[in-house]
């Protein structure tokens, strides 16, 4: 049973939609009876734009709303990182600031979690992606690379959608600081010996503003990332690497 979540997001120049979007989330926790259950960690990242002001706004106005800042923008994985950080409660649900994934998915993580007891992450995946034809070849490409380099077989590798048990996921070390974060959670839950489960997640059109991605060069960037990760599984099988989690 989840007694109590966390929602962990980044956010950069979200002022069109971060209001109405938190105000979405504090509303649908209010609707099942979760006071002091629930807390809505969001990083600003240096937005230029009100993002930041309304944050604290929500804040004002709901204690479970606990905005933090980074002064200079540093990245959506850098910030990701900071929310997390800031969180307390026994789970986290990772979401983005721009609502393509309704807060309605954590209904289907809930009971996925109660049905697979010791479990301590679940990933999303989209039957169908509203990007690009480049960017969903980008993200198929990456995602099989990442299966092949770890034995697995997602369907959605990348799938920013992700929840996870808050000690686990407070404890890895996120190295990414760009729109690489998904992927390297998702390798670094595997090389903890954790398994994912994959539940089918809603994901809808970005309702405003637009997308902070630049294709080629993210693209570029993903090869790398991926590339580094593959690197780094075979230095840990040639024991050149200590195991994932190994502080000794």
């Amino acid at each position: 049973m989840l007694t109590s979540i966390s929602i962990a997001a980044p956010a950069f120049n979200e002022g069109e939609s971060i209001g109405p979007l938190v105000r979405g989330w504090v509303e649908y926790f209010q609707a099942r009876r979760m006071p002091g259950d629930y807390e809505i960690v969001v990083c600003d990242d240096g937005s230029w734009d009100k993002t930041g002001l309304i944050l604290g706004q929500l804040a004002q106005e709901f204690p479970a709303v606990r905005p933090c800042r980074h002064a200079m923008n540093q990245g959506a994985a850098a910030a990701l990182a900071t929310a997390i950080s800031r969180t307390t409660k026994d789970w986290v649900l990772l979401l983005d600031a721009d609502g393509q994934y309704p807060i309605e998915n954590l209904e289907r993580f809930v009971a996925a979690a109660e049905n697979a007891p010791g479990v301590k992450a679940f990933i999303g995946f989209r039957r169908s992606k509203e990007d690009s034809a480049f960017a969903r070849f980008g993200s198929w490409a990456s995602g099989w690379a990442c299966n092949w380099v770890y034995g697995t077989r997602y369907r959605d590798f990348n799938c920013a959608l992700k929840l996870v048990q808050g000690p686990l996921l407070r404890s890895l070390h996120l190295e990414a600081r760009g729109l690489n974060y998904s992927t390297e959670i998702s390798s670094k839950i595997l090389e903890r010996g954790e398994r994912m489960v994959e539940i089918e997640a809603i994901h809808q059109p970005r309702a405003a503003g637009r997308s902070h991605r630049t294709l080629w060069r993210g693209s570029l960037h993903r090869f790398f990332f991926v590339l580094y990760l593959g690197l780094r599984q075979l230095l840990r099988r040639w024991k050149i690497l200590r195991p994932a989690g190994d502080a000794t």
